[in-house]
């Protein structure tokens, strides 16, 4: 009998074992196809080349500000917004000689936060990999130059280490502390949108602190002379671009409109955004894809029909739906089991009020339904029911079907719907090339007028410019006539992009304007 049944056992965990082994070969193939999705194909969404790639480049020197300028509009936001992501963009284009390697900052963020929840929450790389991909406004940006899936990496790392500063009820580590730095260096510095956001979860671990620190306790207490001035020094380096701007222009959010006690901070743009109108409705509407476009792509534009929120979406409505429950049957679990856990486990009560405050912000923030923006919102709600999964707590006996194996098969239930959706284009390369790119994208009629030694102001036009009937370029694909991208013309040359022809000074206009 006792032979049976460990036979039994055996042949079950090798069952197991080769489950788990399915998965990880899955989620190796999948990030693999990413992978090279990326460093493949020309990334053609119209911000990639409107401001990102010249960004990037121009930090560099890859395409100096000598030989190409952008818009007057661009040249504000150079100015006042955080650049982190166009540096590592910049730095991997400049090592690697390939535009395409800007890509790879996002899903390189992507992969390190597999591995930090591995690290600090135990959960399987492949059920990180599986679950995170499967929601579509992350595997969309993976392989795209966008900057808004490392920034959200960076808040959601800040974000569940608040988590844990809460579930604990210790101090954390030097380690732990400078993870953090990390996560919230990397998003204020990234995102101009998630500076505040930053700012508010700072708050709350400064409040955390305070209040152990203040708590009679056995445990040893950090020495305020210490950390009173890490935390300024650190402060200061998180919120290095709004300090800069602040010494520069007097204003935190640079070139943004805002307004402080009444009085209307030094700024250039007024975003259309605060004439919005009901944000909460909004948000939820598209967190739950009421009426959002019926497809996902990187910045979910709803293609002129407005008939659908125009850039709302990008979750897969039955997916948040999906672990919202699953987060409240795991609360509900825990309260009714609390007495057969450790003494004071608040996991899943912690994670819900987590999920609860964090809503708050992002559903009342200027557009608040592009939720490109806020992506660290389902990435965090995903990551605490992995990180309450992976737990040794829940009794596997009766809850088996909740063990991480088992509901990797429901995860890959969902990432299967979306790579099914969205997998042909941005699951796998499809050979777009730099050159293709060019030949598509390049006017000759214009390129001609250019010649050498030349200062031009390249009149361009946003949107998609029809080439058989306007003779101007397209706003985003200005940056592609500078002179890096036709060595064929092997002369130098320098470009002002101008969308109002009074911008262009006394340069020599292309084309020419009666």
């Amino acid at each position: 009998m006792i032979r049976g049944v460990t036979s039994k056992n055996r042949h079950k965990k090798i069952e197991q074992k080769s489950l788990e082994i399915a998965f990880l070969a899955i989620a190796t193939l999948v990030t693999i196809s990413i992978f090279l999705k990326a460093i493949i194909d020309i990334d053609t969404n119209y911000d990639t080349w409107w401001y990102h790639l010249p960004f990037a480049a121009r930090i560099w020197g890859i395409v100096p500000k000598e030989e190409f300028i952008p818009e007057l509009n661009l040249e504000y936001r150079f100015a006042g917004f955080p650049l982190l992501a166009h540096w590592l963009q910049g730095l991997l284009w400049f090592v690697t000689g390939r535009v395409q390697a800007a890509n790879l900052v996002g899903l390189f963020g992507l992969i390190i936060y597999w591995f930090f929840l591995k690290i600090y929450f135990r959960v399987p790389l492949y059920l990180s990999a599986i679950s995170l991909l499967a929601i579509p406004a992350v595997i969309t940006h993976a392989s795209t130059s966008f900057v808004d899936l490392p920034g959200n990496v960076g808040m959601s790392v800040l974000v569940m280490m608040t988590y844990l500063f809460y579930k604990e009820k210790r101090f954390l580590s030097f380690k732990d502390a400078v993870v953090m730095f990390l996560g919230a260096a990397t998003a204020a510095n990234i995102k101009p949108q998630l500076q505040p956001l930053t700012f508010l979860v700072c708050c709350a671990i400064a409040l955390r602190f305070l209040w152990l620190y203040f708590k009679k306790t056995s445990t040893p207490k950090p020495k305020l002379v210490k950390v009173v001035p890490i935390a300024l020094i650190s402060s200061l380096l998180i919120f290095a671009t709004p300090v800069k701007n602040i010494a520069l222009y007097g204003n935190p959010f640079y070139p943004i409109k805002i307004q402080v006690a009444g009085v209307v901070l030094n700024h250039e743009l007024v975003p259309d955004t605060y004439k919005e109108g009901n944000r909460p409705q909004k948000w939820l509407y598209s967190v739950l894809e009421i009426g959002t476009p019926p497809y996902w792509s990187t910045d979910q534009w709803n293609g002129g029909n407005d008939k659908y929120m125009d850039r709302g979406g990008g979750f897969f409505g039955a997916y948040v739906v999906f672990n919202v429950l699953l987060l409240v049957g795991l609360f509900i679990y825990e309260f009714i089991q609390n007495r057969q856990l450790p003494k004071g486990e608040t996991a899943a009560r912690t994670a819900l009020l987590t999920v609860l405050i964090m809503s708050i912000v992002p559903a009342n923030f200027p557009q608040s339904h592009e939720l490109r923006y806020f992506m660290f919102w389902m990435i965090c709600l995903v990551s605490l029911n992995l990180c309450l999964l992976s737990r040794s707590q829940i009794d596997w006996q009766r809850w088996r079907w909740l063990q991480p194996r088992y509901m990797g098969l429901v995860y890959l239930v969902f990432l299967t719907i979306v790579l099914s959706k969205v997998g042909s284009f941005y699951g796998k390369p499809v050979f777009y090339s730099l050159e293709k790119h060019i030949s598509t994208a390049v006017k000759p009629e214009l390129l001609s007028q250019i010649q050498p030694q030349d200062n031009i102001c390249l009149i361009s036009k946003h949107g998609l410019v029809n080439p058989d009937r306007v003779p101007f370029a397209s706003i985003q694909h200005s940056f592609l006539y500078s002179s890096y991208f036709h060595s064929e013309l092997d002369y130098s040359y320098s470009i002002r992009a101008a969308v109002d022809p009074n911008n262009c000074g006394d340069l020599k206009v292309v084309p020419k304007i009666d």
